[in-house]
């Protein structure tokens, strides 16, 4: 029923029980691939232009965040694996979180999307985080929200 399985990532504590959930669901269904998933957000020269700390050798706002994001799959990944996922790939984009979610399930043919209920957003909603709330209500696949 599954062969591909997208989890975004963020850091939290809810997206690492999705991706423990995603692990068991591609165990139960013949080691389905799972696609790991950071998007950072994008920033404009004029937002960089605004940070009061300069290092020696400055790195852009997207080029830190780039960086952050991935070390979250990266980390991620390593856990998927230690938790006895066999195919488990890693990717880091930049764009608005749902958008960029739901484009990447796309183009990778994603069967489902598993991912935690709430990250380490804004707080705009008291009990569905923003970013799961629109991709869940945008999604062409099934999501799953974990919580």
């Amino acid at each position: 029923m599954f062969s591909t399985i997208l989890v975004p990532v963020d850091g939290s504590d809810q997206a690492l029980m999705a991706v423990d959930f995603a692990v068991d669901l591609s165990v139960r269904f013949d080691n389905a691939k799972i696609l790991l998933l950071s998007v950072f957000r994008h920033h404009s020269p004029m937002e960089g232009s605004l940070s009061m700390v300069r290092p020696l050798h400055p790195k852009t706002p997207d080029e830190a965040l780039r960086e952050y994001a991935k070390g979250l799959v990266a980390a991620a990944r390593a856990h998927a694996l230690e938790k006895g996922a066999p195919n488990v790939e890693a990717y880091a984009k930049r764009g608005q979180p749902a958008r960029a979610i739901i484009d990447f399930a796309k183009e990778h043919t994603c069967d489902v999307i598993v991912m935690g209920a709430r990250g380490t957003g804004d707080v705009e909603s008291f009990l569905l985080g923003s970013v799961s709330h629109k991709v869940s209500g945008l999604s062409p696949v099934t999501c799953i929200l974990v919580k």
